[in-house]
């Protein structure tokens, strides 16, 4: 996925993955679906949601050796699993067809007219307002 590639968001194979047992400790559900960003080096950008992991709150954020605590790719070599095949696994039994395109916003609110904006009030700080250095 480039920076330019629209996500591809698949819902309901999330809400599949929260009804399985955690990938790690095999807690039984409501787990989470853990996006894998190993090899996204942008912070912002998040893969398509068929790159997603079952796993439970305590393997996701909350231990000290969480997913989102550590280096993701040490967090998953620390378990001997290879998240990828997993998310392949679990997408093939779930039968997904790749998601849809994330829908980018196309219009641009217009602006109301400069008389029917709201006048936003001074909070003071201007050079009238100065009560030292005069």
């Amino acid at each position: 996925m480039t920076q330019r590639d629209p996500r591809l968001l698949d819902p309901g194979f999330l809400a599949f993955l929260r009804q399985q047992r955690c990938c790690v400790c095999r807690k039984h559900p409501p787990v989470q679906a853990a996006h894998i960003r190993i090899g996204l080096f942008a912070g912002a950008m998040k893969p398509h949601d068929k790159h997603a992991t079952p796993l439970c709150q305590w393997c996701h954020l909350d231990s000290p050796m969480a997913q989102h605590k550590m280096n993701e790719a040490e967090f998953w070599k620390r378990h001997g699993l290879d998240p990828f095949a997993i998310a392949a696994r679990f997408y093939a039994e779930y039968g997904g067809k790749g998601g849809a395109p994330k829908k980018r916003r196309t219009t641009i609110k217009p602006r109301l007219p400069k008389e029917k904006r709201a006048k936003i009030q001074s909070r003071g700080f201007g050079p009238q307002h100065r009560k030292f250095g005069q």
